[in-house]
């Protein structure tokens, strides 16, 4: 039996964001060393990206379960529970996992002083040997070059896309940040890249020359999106497959699931195989909570909860409520973190209504709603301000119609919040 409980386990880990962020691989490459390198005992894909790489990494993941192939899969952040990042073949690493493996290592991550997201990172590669998966799909936290989860060596990498966030971390032009994910590229392995930037694709282009790494692009000629349908048909080098429903809605989600599909012709080229049957079942299966999520009740007005936070994000997220609910009146509820580029994300989201109820994350990385009512240009919009997310909540729906849309959107926090104090069912 594990020493600790969950409750401490949990709790030890939490308390490694006293660390900070680490960016640099010399700690969790130490850490994996000391216990036998358990990441290079299954075939991995490294996925990174700003927007796009965590739904890409859901989806390719349950192509591979429907393969039949015992897939782990390594996404941030939760929404809930930490639980949450660590999966295989959908189901959440257990509570006695997560003890054994806090029991077996405290000391040592504790002497090493490993952060929050390489604790997780190593915790998530050490499962995956553990419980003997076939492939692990695992998404890049922050970047990719300094990245914790970049110790794989996979069988292909993949960049979804490419615009600015994290800047003060990742640097303010496209390039830059192009430069910090391309580090995931490795010598002769396959890289496939989105629709990309052409500063960014230049980056990527330079740097699988310089790996000598096989470069794949998913080209705009490739697929044909049916918005109205949610549907896809794919073509590529005679390697086509039509008809294709995705689960995820919009878009966005089109283009990531060409993406996916690309990297499946790519995986079967390179020995990885995968049929179209797998391909179709788990397009359609693949589901990832508070990403375009819609909850319909009856009497009550839909809810849909996005936890977009950057210009390219909220972008796609406006097109789709506008593909999907034309002509409904919408309400927005929302809560935004600092360093955020607030005058862009507000004036899109401005494009549904006429109002916006501002609430505070459950977090230090909350933006002030004061700083925050002073420095946007509100364009003449009616704004709300509530102490928490259930007094906003509450106040909009007194002052909703049952066919009215409501709209959490944001961040993680938020959308988190909201699920974890089940505010639905209120």
């Amino acid at each position: 039996m594990p020493r600790h409980s969950y409750y401490s386990a949990e709790r030890f880990l939490l308390s490694r964001e006293f660390f900070g962020m680490k960016l640099g691989l010399e700690n969790i490459t130490g850490f994996l060393e000391s216990i036998g390198s358990p990441q290079n005992n299954y075939k991995t894909i490294h996925i990174a990206g700003t927007n796009g790489k965590g739904s890409t990494a859901v989806m390719l993941a349950s192509i591979l379960k429907a393969q039949g192939y015992k897939t782990g899969l390594f996404t941030s952040p939760h929404l809930v529970s930490l639980r949450e990042r660590v999966t295989v073949n959908g189901r959440k690493i257990s509570q006695t996992s997560i003890c054994t493996f806090v029991d077996h290592y405290r000391k040592i991550l504790s002497k090493r002083k490993l952060s929050f997201f390489e604790v997780i990172t190593a915790m998530a590669l050490y499962y995956f040997n553990r419980v003997k998966v076939d492939v692990a799909v695992i998404e890049t936290g922050l970047g990719g070059r300094l990245d914790a989860s970049n110790v794989l060596k996979p069988e292909i990498t993949i960049t979804t896309d490419i615009s600015k966030d994290h800047i003060e971390i990742l640097g303010s032009s496209l390039s830059k940040i192009a430069y910090e994910k391309a580090g995931i590229i490795k010598p002769g392995v396959p890289h496939l890249i989105g629709i990309l930037p052409e500063p960014a694709r230049n980056v990527m282009i330079k740097r699988c020359k310089l790996k000598k790494a096989p470069l794949h692009i998913l080209k705009k000629n490739e697929f044909k999106t049916y918005i109205n349908a949610n549907k896809l048909d794919f073509i590529s080098n005679g390697y086509s497959i039509n008809n294709l429903k995705p689960q995820m809605y919009g878009e966005h989600q089109l283009r990531n699931s060409a993406l996916v599909v690309k990297a499946a012709s790519v995986l079967n080229e390179n020995g990885l195989k995968i049929k179209k049957r797998a391909i179709r079942e788990g397009l359609a299966k693949a589901f990832w909570p508070g990403r375009f999520q819609i909850i319909e009740r009856k009497t009550k007005p839909t809810l849909v909860f996005d936890v977009c936070h950057n210009t390219g994000g909220v972008t796609a997220f406006v097109e789709s409520i506008r593909n999907r609910f034309p002509n409904k009146k919408v309400h927005i509820i929302t809560g935004v973190v600092k360093r955020k580029e607030h005058q862009k994300m507000f004036d899109l989201l401005g494009q549904l209504t006429e109002s916006f109820h501002l609430v505070p994350l459950a977090t230090h990385r909350t933006t002030d709603l004061d700083d925050l009512c002073r420095s946007i240009n509100w364009r003449e919009r009616i704004i709300y301000r509530h102490k928490s997310l259930r007094t906003a909540y509450k106040k909009v729906l007194k002052t909703s119609e049952s066919d009215d849309i409501i709209i959490i959107v944001g961040s993680h926090f938020l959308v988190g919040e909201f699920f974890d104090k089940k505010l639905a069912y209120e």
